[in-house]
């Protein structure tokens, strides 16, 4: 399809970025261009303005700090998953990614726009909830840092201001094992299901454990009341569909073309169940 009429501009610093979209309110960033240029070709998104960041360096780093791994919000799919640093420090990071569209895709999408674009059945969100995440937000009035758990406001929808960017995403050292588990109709499709499973295993009883759904609602649901249940408990599958089963009361999962929400309810607890397992080392 043709795109509509847009302007182009490509700062080559994030003062001058946080300039054109502050300064006009039919401005949107560009980082990889994988989900806003399809959105244009389908005039499902009509910006004015399209602010190309690719020149600014500085949103292109991995920083392997002291206790925390910071990730420029234009590093690449792919660089992040070659990244040693990330292999190390945030596994669960690079488990995901694997599961994020194609290889083509993972070479031009950024971390970034993935995380600012909040799909709801994106996998980028799930992950970062999961290892509590601080996303560090850019604009006309200064810097902020907001968890994850704050970020993510709906579909589409984060805690991004007006003129705002997301410069960087740190995720902290965490001492859990983790899983990553996906059910998608095709490999590189969006998840029907997807579940982030973290826990730490000490004298054979589950301890700080965190659970995080994707993919069946319009952002990533941490349960709370589920991982508290596994606290101080011998992991099998008995207690891990306990868990399962208490992460998905309540939840209003959501139904559409792919999938009614009957199916995606029990898909996700199937998914809890053996990210859970998997994560603690237990046998299925």
């Amino acid at each position: 399809m043709k795109f509509p009429d847009f302007s182009y501009a490509r700062p080559a610093t994030i003062s001058e970025a946080i300039k054109l979209l502050s300064g006009n309110d039919d401005a949107r960033p560009l980082a990889g261009g994988q989900s806003l240029l399809p959105m244009m070709a389908l005039r499902m998104a009509s910006p004015g303005l399209l602010v190309d960041l690719g020149l600014i360096e500085e949103l292109a780093v991995i920083a392997d700090g002291d206790a925390t791994l910071r990730i420029g919000a234009m590093v690449t799919h792919d660089t992040t998953a070659r990244s040693e640093a990330v292999a190390r420090r945030t596994p669960l990071l690079r488990q995901a990614l694997h599961h994020v569209a194609h290889q083509a895709v993972r070479n031009r999408g950024t971390l970034g726009g993935s995380l600012a674009n909040a799909d709801g059945s994106a996998e980028m969100p799930v992950v970062a909830v999961a290892l509590d995440a601080v996303m560090t937000l850019q604009g006309p009035d200064g810097v902020r840092r907001i968890r994850a758990d704050e970020f993510f406001q709906g579909h589409y929808t984060t805690a991004i201001g007006e003129g705002e960017l997301l410069t960087c995403i740190d995720f902290p050292d965490s001492a859990r094992s983790w899983a990553f588990e996906e059910v998608s109709r095709r490999p590189g499709d969006f998840a029907l299901a997807m579940v982030a499973a973290g826990l730490q295993i000490a004298n054979g009883k589950c301890l700080n454990a965190s659970l995080v759904i994707g993919g069946v609602s319009d952002r990533p649901i941490r349960s709370e009341s589920a991982a508290a249940v596994l606290d101080g408990r011998t992991l099998d599958r008995a207690v891990a569909t306990e868990a399962a089963q208490i992460a998905l009361d309540g939840v209003r999962v959501r139904s559409d073309i792919h999938a009614d929400a009957r199916f995606r309810t029990e898909l996700a607890k199937n998914l809890v169940v053996r990210a859970l397992l998997r994560a603690g080392g237990a046998n299925d």
